[in-house]
């Protein structure tokens, strides 16, 4: 019995140098069942490939085994360096990033433990390569290409073959080329078109998500989870009456940064990026999301028109466990970078799952209660007390800088937490309140030039597809396509009917029966 494995155990060989290693280098916190059961899959699909006479000439067998190889080398050395199996978005930082970047990556995440690890990798495929067997029987390679299907489907309706570094190349490549395809920004914007109506030094933008003003201190929800900016509040510009467009991020930020809005469909949208580049402003994209997914490709091409632009994370929303303070390293030095700037910073703030969102030093509210709806409600307080944490640290570094600098913290969209409704999260079917209603406050430094309309009034009603002139009107940055009465800073200012989902007025829907 064992003579007749032993073939297929050593072709495991690299299977086992990647778990080996994990264990040794990140431990064992990161993995899961998934992931091991994906790999043995995968595994005994190149085995039977390569021993039933699926591939008949050896140049095809080597290709396949080196590719076999790589597969386990790329996986284990992407766990190493980034905690992170290898997903579609780094394919979309791959292609986006310039020689230099890839060179200063490589370099960052350069060690000894992915030096020697690579190196067994390569002496395994020349143990595997003459370990090869011949097999010619046609009979053979009807069942091994038959067993082949069946596996590759089993791993498709699963979802396993989400983790598959290799379906995820494909999925990255041609989700990067569906985004350029589909999703078109306007690439004919002249610095002459541009008028500078104010001298300000810098702007801030934090992009939150999944944060409903509901569930905020700062808000007058009754508990105090915004401590930070509770205190601050008499510096702060806070609006109280301002919602998302959509419920969804892929529909909604989009929005909020270009021109596109629930007003207009135009097919080339104006990039609010590309416009504070080209007034002399220095861009920066700081994201705590993975820029390749179904929710974020979009976003990423906007964000890819940064001066500089860096994801910190590569998985999926739901499943990483990175939190936002790892942003806050490379934002203070940004800070200290000499020059005029403006720095857009996006958080995976309050998103699901919430227990993930803060480390346990922010466990305030206790989390131990036989209700389930009781202890996600606690959990997602706690994420907004460390999202509070955050937003203020931000915020804190950026009074220290002299200059005239502003920060605007503004919610992609909100959340419903047992609100309204036995469920969490958001659903276009069954809309609630809770699910439009964002935080939106501004801080200034003295010194900051206001435009010379500005107007505060904390309760106007505004929607969030028209953040693009607000922070053009703000920063004193207008682009010939602006209309400054749609921002929410401008004595100017005209209210209209906010439409959201499926044409409803939010301003009459949740007054009625569906409130």
């Amino acid at each position: 019995m064992l003579k007749k494995i032993k073939p297929f155990l050593v072709f495991l060989l690299p299977l086992f140098l990647k778990y080996i290693f994990l264990f040794i280098t990140v431990g064992y916190k990161l993995l899961n069942y998934e992931d091991v059961f994906e790999d043995l899959i995968f595994c005994i699909i190149v085995y039977i490939a390569l021993n039933t006479n699926v591939f008949k000439k050896q140049f095809y067998k080597n290709c396949i085994l080196a590719l076999y190889v790589f597969y386990f080398a790329l996986e284990g050395a992407s766990y190493m360096a980034v905690s992170s199996n290898f997903t579609s978005s780094f394919m979309y930082v791959l292609i986006e990033s310039s020689k230099g970047e890839l060179k200063e990556f490589v370099h960052s995440y350069n060690n000894m433990g992915i030096v020697v690890f690579i190196a067994l990798m390569v002496v395994s495929f020349f143990l595997l390569k003459r370990n090869q067997e011949e097999r010619k029987s046609a009979k053979v390679f009807l069942i091994g290409l038959t067993i082949i299907l069946a596996l590759t489907i089993l791993l498709k309706f699963t979802g396993l073959i989400e983790s598959n570094a290799y379906h995820n190349i494909v999925r990255g490549a041609y989700g990067y080329y569906d985004l350029q395809r589909d999703f078109k920004l306007n690439a004919s914007i002249k610095k002459e078109d541009i008028e500078l109506k104010n001298h300000n030094d810098v702007l801030v933008v934090v992009l939150g998500e999944s944060t409903t003003s509901h569930h905020m201190g700062l808000y007058g929800y009754y508990r105090q989870n915004t401590p930070n900016l509770t205190a601050f509040k008499d510096s702060l510009f806070v609006y109280n009456n301002v919602i998302s467009s959509d419920v969804f991020t892929l529909k909604a930020v989009p929005k909020m940064l270009t021109s596109l809005s629930n007003d207009s469909n135009i097919h080339d949208k104006t990039n609010i990026i590309s416009i504070f580049s080209l007034a002399g402003y220095k861009t920066y994209w700081l994201s705590n999301q993975r820029p390749i997914s179904y929710h974020d490709n979009a976003i990423s091409k906007i964000a890819a028109t940064a001066d500089f632009f860096k994801f910190y994370n590569h998985k999926i929303d739901k499943n990483t466990s990175v939190l936002d303070e790892i942003l806050l390293p490379k934002y203070d030095e940004i800070l200290k970078e000499p020059g005029k700037k403006v720095i857009f910073i996006r958080l995976i703030g309050t998103h699901f799952d919430y227990f993930k969102r803060y480390p346990s030093t922010f466990n305030k509210y206790d989390i131990k209660t036989d209700s389930e709806k009781k202890k996600v409600k606690n959990q997602y307080d706690n994420a907004v007390l460390y999202n509070d944490f955050i937003v203020y640290s931000i915020l804190k570094s950026l009074k220290k800088e002299q200059g005239k600098n502003a920060l605007v913290y503004i919610s992609d969209h909100g959340e419903n937490v047992y609100d309204d409704g036995d469920f969490i999260g958001r659903n276009e079917s069954n809309l609630k309140k809770n699910m439009f209603d964002i935080p939106f406050i501004v801080w200034t430094s003295k010194d900051f030039e206001l435009p010379t309309d500005f107007e505060y009034v904390p309760n106007r009603k505004f929607m969030a597809d028209h953040l693009y002139e607000s922070l053009g009107h703000l920063f004193g940055v207008k682009y010939k396509n602006m209309d400054f009465s749609k921002s929410i800073f401008s004595n100017t200012f005209k209210e209209r009917k906010r439409i959201v989902v499926t044409g409803k007025d939010y301003d009459t829907y949740f007054t009625t029966k569906h409130e």
